[in-house]
């Protein structure tokens, strides 16, 4: 008695495709993901950039006159008003150790810690702005986890002569 190959019931077809979608559906939501949080890195990045630049500007008279007399000024630089910038600016929620950002619905786009600065001067004050992103992970509806993403922002005032 020859051997039976696989019985051909109604709807053995479909499975493959069915299962090859599926895939393909995952892949482009993680493609999908990447992209809005390369999104959300850029613009948090000219958000922060612009409010640094403006706050450089604002104290650009008390700025050149420590790099004068050869002072680093890190003293005098008060972070809380760069952050009252940065939320003004980016219309963030200031909330404990955390800036959110928040859509119309009232569900958090991302997060990020505040940013604080360090300085170096060589002929020229280089403030330099750290703080972490975190993009949160969405799966039928809930957060499941976030994509954690250190970002660093430089920004010069020197003299020129």
């Amino acid at each position: 008695m020859p051997m039976k190959k696989w019985s051909n019931k109604r709807g053995d077809g479909y499975v493959f495709p069915c299962v090859m979608i599926l895939v393909l559906c995952m892949v482009l939501s993680v493609f999908i993901f990447f992209y809005s949080t390369a999104s959300w890195i850029r613009i948090t990045k000219e958000n922060t950039k612009t409010v640094m630049d403006s706050y450089i500007i604002k104290n650009s008279i008390e700025i050149y006159n420590s790099i004068k007399q050869g002072n680093d000024y890190t003293e005098a630089l008060d972070a809380n008003v760069y952050i009252d910038d940065l939320c003004d600016f980016c219309t963030l929620v200031n909330k404990g150790n955390y800036l959110y950002a928040y859509d119309s619905k009232g569900k958090v786009q991302y997060q990020m810690t505040k940013p604080y600065f360090t300085f170096q001067v060589d002929n020229t004050l280089k403030i330099r702005v750290h703080y972490t992103l975190y993009v949160p992970i969405w799966f039928n509806g809930k957060a499941v986890g976030a994509a954690s993403i250190p970002v660093t922002i430089d920004s010069a005032f020197s003299e020129k002569f």
